[in-house]
C-alpha cells in the first residue's frame, strides 16, 4: 500500500504556500521522500510533520522528542536534499520531453 498517492499533480494556492507558477509533481515528492526515509527517516518525519501537518519547528520538536535547534537543523538540511531531488526529477522530465517530441 502506497504512503502517498502518486501521479497526480496539485497547484498549491499562494495564500497557502509561498509559490510562483509551479507545479507539485506529487509523484516525483513520494519517489523523493521515500528515497529520504531511506537515507534518514529522522529527517523524513521532520518534512512530514512540517510540510503535511502543518507543525512549527517547537511543536516538531515536542512531538518527536528533540530540541528545536536539531529539528530546524534536520529541517533545513532535508529541505535542501528534497529540493536538489526535485530539481534533478524536474530536469529529466524536461529531458524526456524534449527528446520525446
Amino acid at each position: 500500500m502506497q504512503k502517498r498517492d502518486g501521479g497526480l499533480q496539485i497547484e498549491l494556492d499562494s495564500r497557502i504556500a509561498p509559490v510562483t507558477d509551479r507545479v507539485l509533481d506529487v509523484l516525483a515528492i513520494n519517489e523523493a521522500l521515500t528515497n529520504l526515509a531511506k537515507l534518514d527517516p529522522r529527517q523524513c518525519t521532520i518534512v512530514e510533520l512540517r510540510f503535511f501537518a502543518g507543525l512549527s519547528i517547537e511543536d516538531t520538536a515536542d512531538v518527536m522528542g528533540m530540541s528545536p535547534a536539531t529539528v530546524k537543523r534536520d529541517w533545513l538540511t532535508a529541505r535542501a536534499w528534497l529540493f536538489q531531488q526535485m530539481t534533478i526529477a524536474a530536469q529529466s522530465k524536461a529531458a524526456g520531453a524534449r527528446n520525446a517530441g
